[in-house]
């Protein structure tokens, strides 16, 4: 009997740690993918029902890695959207300065301040119009869904005169 329970447990543990690097294989399988919160998600089910386990020892070290990968790609978009308002607002006060007038399009600061037109990180062209009595100028995005409204990374964005605003003084078409 005796015999019966050890072995029981043997083969128990020896399960249980096949179970845990079974589960880190498949995580690291998604991370090879870039898919950072299955891999995430994985790695704390280790954490949660192997503690202990070699996989365990090797999920922990690689979770808040994997965590900030995550959130990285999350918010890479809205990066990109800022960096290439930033870019392009920079673009239109370079061209301002040396013509004394905001330019017609965008196009216009292309090749000199902009090596291509200016899209967003979806693939669509910023939108830009010159304020009435061409007093300043207003750029935007319309974030993911390409529509103005919209929350997350379906958020608007706009420059307004150099600065962020949260709503333009004028309407984009």
């Amino acid at each position: 009997m005796l015999l019966a329970v050890v072995g029981a447990t043997v083969l128990g543990c020896g399960g249980r740690e096949s179970r845990a690097q079974e589960l880190y294989d498949e995580a690291q399988e998604h991370v090879a993918r870039s898919e950072f919160v299955e891999a995430v998600r994985l790695y704390e089910e280790i954490l949660d029902k192997f503690p202990g386990t070699p996989a365990s020892d090797n999920a922990s070290r690689e979770i808040e890695l994997y965590r900030g990968l995550s959130l990285a790609v999350d918010t890479y978009p809205v990066r990109r959207v800022r960096d290439q308002m930033i870019r392009t607002g920079r673009a239109i006060y370079g061209y301002e300065d040396r013509h004394r007038r905001w330019p017609k399009s965008l196009g216009e600061l292309v090749p000199k301040y902009l090596s291509e037109a200016p899209v967003d990180p979806w693939g669509r062209e910023l939108v830009y119009l010159v304020k009435p009595r061409r007093r300043g100028y207003v750029l935007g995005c319309y974030g993911a869904n390409g529509r103005p409204g919209g929350e997350g990374e379906a958020r608007d964005w706009y420059i307004e005169d150099g600065r962020f605003v949260r709503e333009p003084s004028v309407t984009l078409p």
